[in-house]
């Protein structure tokens, strides 16, 4: 897997993440709360080309750790 495919998997289990904690959300704010901080993931992976390679780079360091965070049950910001 290349990087592009490995940034756009870490973008996709991010949202992942975030669906599901969307789904079991103890409140409609808190839902509309993580609901608020998928979108701009969405965006982000709907944008991303192979070559933009300094933002595949930046997202290769930073989606583990938002991913983890997110398994967790936080958002990771």
């Amino acid at each position: 897997m290349d990087d592009f495919e490995q940034a756009r998997a870490l973008l996709n289990a991010v949202i992942a993440e975030y669906s599901a904690l969307i789904g079991e959300a103890p409140s409609r704010e808190a839902a509309q709360a993580l609901h608020a901080e998928r979108v701009p993931l969405l965006a982000e992976r709907d944008k991303l080309t192979a070559d933009d390679q300094e933002r595949v780079a930046e997202i290769l360091r930073e989606m583990p750790g938002r991913l983890s965070a997110a398994r967790a049950g936080g958002s990771g910001d």
